[in-house]
């Protein structure tokens, strides 16, 4: 049995290529969200910097103003918000749990409500049946999520200092995107080993999904922030920043979204407000808070994404779970690569067959 030199050749290569793409991938890990997020970021604003370096003229100043766009309105604003966001859940925290703890103020607060009285003893005779306490049960929950989102909070404020850093390299990695990221992008590009017109098919619809998707949920969810603010404000709510943090927060979510805020606390407001308050923040809840997803979406994402929406929960779904909060935009990215992948196999396999 003889083998060809070259074949020995190949596979020798290219198991010497995966091997050290492997251990770089192993370099990269650690700051593989930062560069994701960077990248994100540069996708976004690039024609910001483009129109900025053909009237500055000058590729460096221009990265280096589009940069500190980045970081005086995008990365300091964000972590404003995580600290804020931290501090109120820390004032909430001791309040929720004294009422929670306390057995016989938690029963009569639920049961105050006629919608939930029933559900509750429903739920209590069904739970009783299977040896589960309730109440125990709903506080073990809510304790629990507490208790997540104060180690989260806590863990930032322990680890600031990694924050900052995470934040330096964060503007450090965006500055050269910005000046040398479309010598990457070459590089990459004719590394691909795949006709030309596919390969800006597959580029072309990446880089729109990363517009839209990205864009489109980021306005939503700082326009449904603001817009809940207000509402948890004039409708007396306290701790509204809160609220509002937390409302941002979940319009990322594909299931639910802002209203998994704003619902539970117009319930609230109806029985401990009143019904005129309760029915006006519902009504605001309804029509401002969860319809400007309807507008923006739409105008922002367009026919950037032909993909069924289903397809993008999962997608989702499984991104928070595999990539954490990135994961949100990750997401959405690999199923349209996939897609893109099954049309030029379509295209070449089956309608050319």
């Amino acid at each position: 049995m003889s083998f060809n030199p070259s074949t020995i050749s190949n596979i020798f290569f290219f198991l010497f290529l995966l091997s050290f793409l492997f251990l770089g991938y192993l370099l990269f890990a650690p700051f593989l969200k930062i560069i994701l997020i960077s990248i994100f970021i540069v996708a976004i604003l690039y024609p910001i910097y483009i129109r900025l370096k053909v009237k500055i003229k000058s590729e460096i100043l221009a990265s280096l103003i589009t940069t500190l766009l980045v970081v005086f309105f995008l990365l300091i604003p964000s972590i404003l918000i995580v600290v804020v966001f931290t501090n109120q859940l820390i004032q909430l925290y001791p309040i929720l749990i004294e009422h929670i703890s306390k057995a016989e103020n938690f029963d009569s607060f639920i049961k105050s409500f006629p919608i939930l009285s029933g559900l509750y003893e429903k739920l209590e005779k069904l739970t009783t049946n299977f040896n589960i306490d309730l109440h125990e049960t709903i506080k073990n929950i809510v304790a629990i999520g507490l208790d997540f989102l104060i180690s989260q909070g806590k863990n930032i404020f322990i680890n600031f200092t990694l924050v900052l850093i995470g934040i330096a390299f964060i503007a450090i990695t965006v500055f050269f995107l910005f000046k040398d990221g479309h010598l990457l992008y070459k590089k990459i590009y004719s590394l691909i080993p795949l006709p030309e017109k596919e390969k800006n098919y597959i580029i072309q619809s990446s880089y729109n999904a990363i517009q839209g998707v990205v864009l489109g949920s980021v306005f939503t969810a700082i326009a449904q922030g603001i817009l809940s603010f207000i509402g948890y404000y004039f409708a007396g709510v306290n701790f509204s920043l809160f609220w509002a943090i937390l409302t941002f927060f979940a319009a990322f979510f594909p299931i639910g979204g802002a209203a998994l805020v704003w619902v539970p606390i117009a319930i609230y407001l109806f029985f401990a407000k009143g019904l005129l308050v309760g029915v006006l923040f519902g009504l605001w809840g309804t029509f401002v808070i969860s319809t400007v997803d309807n507008i923006i979406k739409p105008i922002v994402i367009g026919e950037k994404t032909n993909l069924h929406p289903i397809i993008f929960v999962f997608a989702i779904l499984g991104g928070l779970n595999l990539f954490g909060f990135v994961g949100l935009f990750i997401a959405p990215i690999i199923v349209v690569v996939i897609d893109n992948l099954l049309n030029i196999y379509k295209e070449r396999y089956v309608q050319g067959a």
